[in-house]
C-alpha cells in the first residue's frame, strides 16, 4: 500500500464514523468516502502540480 492509499483509507475511516448514510451499509459506505477522497485529493494533487510547474 502506497501513503497516499493508507491516508485515504485512515481519513474515510473517521469520515465514516462522523457521518451515518442510513440507506447505506457500512460497508459501501467505506467504499464511498474512500473513493470521494481519492478523486479530491487526486484533483488537488494535479491542481498543486500545476503551479508547481508554472
Amino acid at each position: 500500500m502506497t501513503d497516499k492509499t493508507i491516508l485515504i483509507k485512515e481519513l474515510a475511516t473517521r469520515i465514516n464514523k462522523l457521518l451515518d448514510i442510513p440507506i447505506i451499509n457500512e460497508q459501501n459506505e467505506q467504499a464511498f468516502f474512500e473513493f470521494m477522497l481519492s478523486f479530491l485529493l487526486n484533483v488537488f494533487l494535479d491542481e498543486l502540480d500545476k503551479q508547481l510547474i508554472k
